[in-house]
């Protein structure tokens, strides 16, 4: 039975409803936190994560559509810097936030990088693409992430050639595709070894356009395995 890594999405206003969403939906392998959104954030509810969930965590400063963050610079760096010796992962869009890119490495913080890029309104050709990855490389990220706005059939392909040739890297990798042309990339990338997909618990929960729900996730490759 293949084992599949499911991520949930919460992006909440209030640090009570984080917790608690967390605390019902023990299942879940990862918790993707959308620190920006949260009204009431402070440092002690991130040790309350870091004590309770730490290697199950995903954090994001950002927010949807890489619209402009409403945490300031030296708050995001604090953050930062209290993930450094933690399990948990950090989400940072290598060209959206080339500050805390570099504030992350200049500083040789010990925390879990997820390198990532994301692109809300279409799929770049595979050769940039390519040339995306190299620069993820240079950083040496624990996980590498592309998520693009799939426009046609043939941007999915260039998705899935990505992950195709990660594979061969032997490295953590999170392929997706935005969507509906997208969704082939969420069945196929999970099945050929995306380390996580994210599955809201409802589909108007979800923190990007062609997310599946855990259930219907589950219901497909439920009968992938099943027919195999």
């Amino acid at each position: 039975m293949m084992k599949i890594k499911y991520c949930l999405p919460i992006r909440k206003n209030k640090k009570d409803e984080v917790l608690k969403i967390i605390a019902e939906n023990p299942e879940y392998d990862f918790y993707e936190i959308w620190l920006d959104y949260i009204e009431d954030l402070d440092a002690e509810f991130v040790k309350i994560l870091l004590t309770e969930y730490d290697q199950k965590l995903i954090f994001v400063f950002r927010r949807n559509n890489l619209e402009e963050e409403n945490m300031d610079f030296a708050n995001r760096k604090k953050y930062i810097e209290m993930l450094n010796g933690s399990k948990a992962y950090l989400d940072l869009d290598i060209e959206a936030q080339k500050d805390e890119v570099k504030f992350l490495t200049d500083e040789k913080l010990n925390v879990s990088l997820i390198a990532s890029y994301h692109n809300y309104e279409e799929t770049p050709e595979y050769e940039k693409l390519d040339k995306i990855v190299t620069k993820m490389m240079e950083i040496n990220p624990a996980v590498y992430k592309i998520s693009t706005y799939c426009n046609s059939q043939e941007d999915a392909l260039a998705l899935l050639k990505v992950l195709l040739a990660l594979n061969k890297e032997e490295v953590k990798k999170i392929i997706l595709g935005m969507g509906e042309n997208g969704l082939i990339t969420r069945i196929f990338g999970t099945l050929w070894d995306n380390e996580m997909v994210f599955a809201p618990l409802k589909a108007e929960e979800a923190s990007a356009e062609g997310q599946m729900t855990k259930r219907d996730l589950e219901t497909i490759f439920e009968r992938i395995e099943n027919a195999g």
